[in-house]
Parts: structure tokens; C-alpha cells; sequence
């Protein structure tokens, strides 16, 4: 062979190929991140399950939960989803540890970074949770049609699961909260979660024909207003997430002062009172004591004309010269006094409160001249003090049983079926006992129960007969077969053989018996 010739001949390259790693579960792609449409964390549990061809309530058993602390949502007793989980499946999406520890073990199933976005954690240094995140399932109907019809993935947006937004941008309608098919709320990740389905009865939630929506109630133009501006405001927050890094815990408190300084020149009670929001919270949020909620939030930068994310991130204020509150710094105010001081004011205050209605608190009265406790209103008349207590109290008791006669006039009204015990009543409507209910309301539980009673009493009816009808069916094949029907040997093939014993079975055993000649 020539030297050309070997030239010629291919090399060939006998390393071991490098390997990437691979996932335990599919390295499935959030949907939307970077935009206000970003899916939720539940939602992608559900849509990883769902491409993996198993109900939800599986996967979380057999691949989430034994990377999780062992108890923490699982009983192996029982063999099911703890409790505890699915009564706390909104906090996945928020910010708190059971959000970071499901992130940390979904990313280690599926080798994915970015599910942090898929939730409200970047915010947790400046935003609490408390009214942040809804505790159940919300969607809209038109929403999941069109994805269906134009064969889009059908998911579950992040903005959906937040509280404060209640309307749907695309189409301008409500969102629902209840399955038109069996009427019951859904938990944001339950056993048989379905992209677009009813978790408890398996219907499509989409528009159909012949099913009402039960959200259909229209919007005013100013809550379709409202509503435009704060889902608007939350989608840019959640767009921003990935971009940007976490605020720190006193930018609430920078952004706040800045702007007491500027409009009121530094006089927090004038800038609460122009806002509609109390001095007392204002002061503690500017001094770093508390934070403002997000509904809150909302609440002020909406009348500051600035963007929630402005307010959340940026370092500048942005003023315009027609919202100064105090115009003049040397003019004096008596919004300017944080606290009254003078006895004829609170005196004054006191007796004005006796007249008002609804009749405020003391604790009211005390924020009212900033004070933190009531001892000093009692301190200038105990007696005037003692009054209001009382009325405030009973106005309260009154607006409670006012409340709960409404909940069981209308509980009555809805004639549900099968209707609820009292039992059950008293612990929807947080009660310990029927006896409280029962004290105040006599004719309307008397109605409850009896409702109660005739449906216990129909089913047992219909028990009855039907075990009436199986003891003829057993008994007439037992005598077609020449064996006498007695209890026993018609016990065998009964569905519940420990039913024989019952009072009603065993004459209707007597009845047969005595048909088929084995009795006189």
C-alpha cells in the first residue's frame, strides 16, 4: 500500500462520547417566563403529571415526597396527601419554606434553574403574605376555550392564584372560583388535578353551551377600571421577577418617607389622611416596624399615580407639583399634632363617639390621637369609656347574629342536597357547638334539622326495601333449589351478611318463609 494511500484512509475518533445528565422527570419548560403570564408552581406540578400520564396526587407521592422531610406531606398510614398539604396548597405559589423546599426538589428532578420564577419569592423581603394569594382554585372559562380551540397548552397562570386580582385582562369578565357542574371549590393542587378540570368531578371548566357560568354577574365600568390597573400592575411585578434582584426590606419604608417628605414636608398624619389610609400604619411602615400589604400597596400607589414596580424598585421619585398636600412649610396644621394631648379634646371626643353610629371602638378612638393603648382615654373618664366599650360590644354581637341569620336564611334557601346537619352547619359557620345557633336561631335550626331528619329517614326507607328485595331474591333461589331459606343460608349471599340481624330483615325473612310455605 503507498503512502498516499494511507493518507487517505478516515481517523477516527475513539473517545468516549461526553454524556449529559439526565432528569428524573421531563425537563418540562415553564410556560411564560418574563411575562405577566407566567405559570404558577402548582400549575406546573400539574402539567409535569399530566405529561407524564399520572394523576398529580401519584407524582407527588412517588417522586416529590421522598426528597421532602418524611411526615411533612405525606401519611404513610394512610397512604394519602397529609392534610396539612392540601389545606396549605396556596402557599406554594407565595414565598414562604414550603415554596422553597418543593422548588429546591422539583429543580433536582427535572435539572431546570428557573422555577423560582413561578412564584412570589423574589418579593418576600417587601411584600408579607397576608392577603397576597388566594386559598382557592380561580380561572376563566374563555381563557381555557381558546387555548383548547386554537390547541394551545391549556395552564394555570400565576396571576390567578393571586387574591387581588379577580378579572381576567384577555376577555374583561370575572374570574370563577366554583365548578358549574358540581358547584365545590377546588384546592390549587389536589389528587386528580387536571390542566383546565374540575379536580373533584373531572368536567372541562371551559365555556360550554349548555352550562351557566356561576362568576357571570358583570363588572361596573370603576371595578372593570380598578381591576385593569391592578392586574396590570402584578403582571409587570411577575414579568420583572426574573430580571431583577430581590428589593431589600427597607425600600417600602425609603420610598414612603420620600414621599411624606416631598408632599407633606415630613408630616406622616396629613399624607395619610390625603391617601385614605391610617397615620398609625403609615408611621410604623415609614420606621420599618410593619409592612404594608400588597392590597395596601396597591392602594397607594394608585394614588400616587406611580407603578407598583416603580415604587418597588426604582430610586427616584417621580412628583407632580399638583399633588403637594402642605404647600406651605411654616403654615401650621392641626393634622400636624400626631397626638392630642389637650383633656377638652379627648373629652370632647368621647362624648361625640356616644352619638355616632356605627359606634366605634375604644381602640379606634385611641388610634384617633395616636395612642397605642386605651389606658389613657380611661384615665380621663373611665366612666364615658366603659360606655362605649359596651356599646361597641353589643353593636359587634348584633352584626354576628345579623350575619349568621343571613348565612342560614340563604344555607335554606339553596335547598342543597343532601341537605347538612346542624353539626355540620355550626362548624361552616366556625361554631363549636349547635347550641349557640340553636340559642338565637330556634325556628331556623328546627327547619335544618328537620330538612336533616327526613333525608336520614328516606335513606333508611330506601335501605330498608332494597334489603327487603334482596332477602325475596336470595330466598325464592334458595326454594327453586329445594333448600330451605332460613336466616343463615340466606345470610351467605346477602351483600352485608351482618344486615340479617336487623329488625326489619329478619321479618322480612318471616314474610318469605311463610309465602313459601316453610312457616305456618
Amino acid at each position: 500500500m503507498s503512502s498516499n494511500e494511507l493518507q487517505a484512509i478516515e481517523l477516527y475518533d475513539l473517545q468516549e462520547p461526553t454524556i449529559p445528565p439526565r432528569s428524573r422527570l421531563y425537563n418540562l419548560k415553564p410556560i411564560g417566563i418574563g411575562t405577566p403570564e407566567v405559570e404558577s408552581l402548582t400549575g406546573y406540578i400539574v402539567r409535569l403529571a399530566e405529561e407524564h400520564c399520572v394523576p398529580t396526587g401519584i407524582l407527588i407521592l412517588s417522586e416529590l415526597v421522598p426528597l421532602l422531610k418524611e411526615g411533612y406531606i405525606f401519611k404513610s398510614k394512610d397512604g394519602g396527601l397529609d392534610k396539612s398539604f392540601t389545606s396549605q396548597t396556596k402557599t406554594l405559589n407565595g414565598m414562604g419554606s414550603w415554596a422553597l423546599k418543593l422548588i429546591k426538589t422539583l429543580e433536582s428532578l427535572t435539572l431546570r434553574n428557573d422555577l423560582r420564577s413561578l412564584t412570589m419569592l423574589n418579593w418576600v423581603e417587601i411584600i408579607p403574605p397576608r392577603n397576597l394569594l388566594r386559598s382557592i382554585r380561580a380561572w376563566c372559562p374563555s381563557c381555557y376555550e381558546n387555548w383548547r380551540v386554537t390547541e394551545q397548552t391549556v395552564y394555570e397562570p400565576l396571576l390567578w392564584s393571586l387574591k387581588e386580582v379577580t378579572i381576567c385582562l384577555h376577555h374583561h369578565q370575572r374570574l370563577c372560583t366554583e365548578c358549574p357542574y358540581c358547584h365545590k371549590d377546588n384546592r390549587l393542587l389536589a389528587w386528580h388535578s387536571r390542566p383546565g378540570c374540575c379536580s373533584i368531578c373531572r368536567e372541562w371548566l371551559g365555556i360550554s353551551p349548555n352550562v351557566k357560568s356561576p362568576n357571570s354577574i358583570k363588572l361596573t365600568e370603576d371595578e372593570l377600571n380598578w381591576q385593569i390597573w391592578v392586574t396590570n400592575n402584578l403582571g409587570n411585578l411577575i414579568a420583572a421577577t426574573p430580571h431583577l434582584s430581590p428589593p431589600p426590606k427597607e425600600k417600602i419604608s425609603e420610598m414612603l418617607s420620600a414621599y411624606v417628605n416631598v408632599l407633606a414636608h415630613g408630616n406622616i398624619a396629613a399624607f395619610a389622611k390625603k391617601l385614605g389610609i391610617n397615620r398609625t400604619q403609615t408611621h410604623r411602615w415609614c420606621v420599618e416596624k410593619t409592612l404594608p400589604a400588597i392590597d395596601t400597596l396597591l392602594q397607594i400607589c394608585f394614588q400616587l399615580e406611580i407603578p407598583l414596580l416603580d415604587f418597588l424598585t426604582k430610586d427616584e421619585i417621580n412628583v407632580d407639583s399638583s399633588n403637594i398636600i402642605i404647600q406651605n412649610q411654616n403654615q401650621p396644621s392641626r393634622e400636624s399634632n400626631y397626638q392630642l394631648s389637650t383633656s377638652t379634646e379627648i373629652l370632647y371626643a368621647l362624648e361625640t363617639a356616644l352619638t355616632e353610629s356605627p359606634p366605634p371602638s375604644l381602640v379606634e378612638i385611641a388610634k384617633w390621637f395616636g395612642y397605642k393603648t386605651t389606658s389613657t382615654l380611661y384615665y380621663y373618664s373611665s366612666d364615658l369609656c366603659k360606655i362605649i366599650a359596651a356599646r361597641h360590644s353589643e353593636y359587634e354581637k348584633a352584626q354576628r347574629l345579623e350575619k349568621l341569620q343571613r348565612l342560614l336564611e340563604e344555607l335554606l334557601a339553596a335547598k342543597e342536597y343532601p341537605p347538612p346537619s346542624m353539626q355540620e352547619v355550626a362548624k361552616r359557620f366556625g361554631k363549636k357547638s349547635v347550641h349557640s345557633l340553636d340559642k338565637h336561631f330556634p325556628d331556623l335550626c328546627s327547619t335544618i334539622s328537620a330538612q336533616y331528619a327526613n333525608y336520614r329517614q328516606e335513606n333508611r326507607t330506601k335501605r330498608v326495601e332494597k334489603l327487603r328485595q334482596e332477602v325475596w331474591k336470595v330466598a325464592f333461589q334458595l326454594h327453586s333449589e329445594g333448600v330451605e331459606p332460613t336466616a343463615s343460608r340466606i345470610s351467605v349471599f346477602l351483600k352485608s351478611p351482618g344486615s340479617i340481624l336487623q329488625k326489619e330483615v329478619v321479618e322480612a325473612v318471616c314474610k318469605v318463609r311463610h309465602e313459601l310455605g316453610w312457616e305456618k
